[in-house]
């Protein structure tokens, strides 16, 4: 497998230490627009996935805050109606304070979908449900949920549950809203929120089910993922240009941030770097300057964004650069997938409307 290689850990180290961290955001953001921000997304239709915690449900609460519909996709709906509680409650006092004086506060425009992404007939129900609501159109997709698992477990259609939901899950989700968001353009946005790991890897195609990752680890197998959403991101901006559009596809590293992921994924990471990390609020700062700032606007698309810059997607030295039919052959062998995992029974149906 085209993993980790010593210099590439090294240099990613060091670069991380410097600014994936929470100096390096304090540092980082005295250049920014503190207006950039600013915005009422009245009319706006967002998604959101892997909502209920962490950076998802920040998003979808500012989202949400600036008067967005935002649909909230989790695959726990239990936490995902804690979640739905929790931002609203929040939303509502930030009104009653007046802090926030274009607030609306309209709890019909938080809404909960129960979708497990890396169950594909789910994806493709919600999708379809979509099409009946808000003219058929959004505004903006993040496709931020994620799963670092560390034991090589399967889906019900045989397909490792890191590629599954990371890279195909993600795929597919991101295939079948492009011709929503195309209706909706120009302006509308696909946000792909990676990791600064996939600096880490090469892209490999001939091991995409870790087969020959032994012993198995989850770290590299996500890491290798990450390298798949880039890699995919820049393809999907070649393939649908924005100017014939309208749709603009980015990527982007949030730091490492103080997440609940984070903390019972990297355990070992997470003891020793707690006091550095980013917190929440600052590692969503580039995912919605991403998706609704006019300073994005300008960012080309497929670019690789980080603290609102855009930034190689590759080390120096670190020769982790792909061949485009490398990347043609990823976009074939998920295809592949999608079709058998469409094609296998559920174990269940596990779609739901939970609130309209």
């Amino acid at each position: 497998m085209a993993g980790s290689t010593l210099w590439r850990n090294t240099v990613w180290t060091l670069f991380g230490l410097r600014d994936y961290t929470k100096s390096g955001y304090e540092r980082n953001s005295k250049k920014f627009n503190k207006n950039a921000l600013n915005a009422d997304l009245t009319e706006k239709v967002a998604i959101v996935t892997g909502a209920n915690s962490g950076l998802g449900k920040y998003v979808a609460t500012e989202l949400y805050r600036r008067n967005a519909t935002v649909y909230m996709l989790c695959r726990d709906i239990t936490r995902g109606e804690q979640a739905r509680k929790d931002i609203i409650k929040e939303v509502e006092e930030i009104k009653v304070e007046g802090l926030d004086s274009k607030v609306k506060v309209n709890e019909t425009s938080l809404k909960l979908r129960k979708v497990d992404i890396s169950d594909l007939k789910n994806v493709r129900e919600f999708v379809e449900s979509l099409k009946n609501e808000n003219d058929g159109k959004c505004h903006i997709l993040v496709n931020n949920a994620g799963v670092m698992n560390q034991k090589r477990e399967f889906t019900s259609y045989d397909v490792e549950t890191n590629f599954a939901c990371n890279t195909l899950g993600t795929y597919y989700l991101t295939k079948l809203m492009f011709p929503l968001m195309q209706k909706t353009g120009p302006g509308a946005r696909i946000i792909i929120v990676s990791s600064g790991g996939m600096y880490t890897n090469k892209l490999d195609v001939e091991d995409l089910q870790f087969e020959k990752l032994n012993p198995f680890d989850g770290t590299t197998a996500y890491a290798q993922n990450k390298r798949q959403q880039v890699e995919l991101t820049e393809y999907w901006s070649k393939k649908y240009p924005e100017p014939e559009t309208g749709v603009k596809f980015v990527a982007l590293h949030p730091g490492w941030s103080d997440t609940p992921g984070v903390s019972t994924s990297m355990e070992t990471f997470y003891r020793h770097a707690k006091s550095y990390l980013r917190s929440i609020p600052q590692g969503c700062d580039t995912i919605l300057w991403s998706a609704f700032s006019e300073e994005a606007e300008k960012v080309p698309s497929g670019s690789f964004i980080f603290d609102r810059e855009v930034v190689p997607t590759h080390l120096p030295l670190a020769k982790t650069r792909s061949k485009p039919v490398d990347v043609e052959k990823l976009v074939n062998e998920i295809e592949k997938y999608i079709t058998i995992g469409l094609e296998e029974p559920s174990a269940e149906e596990n779609f739901a409307s939970i609130s309209s």
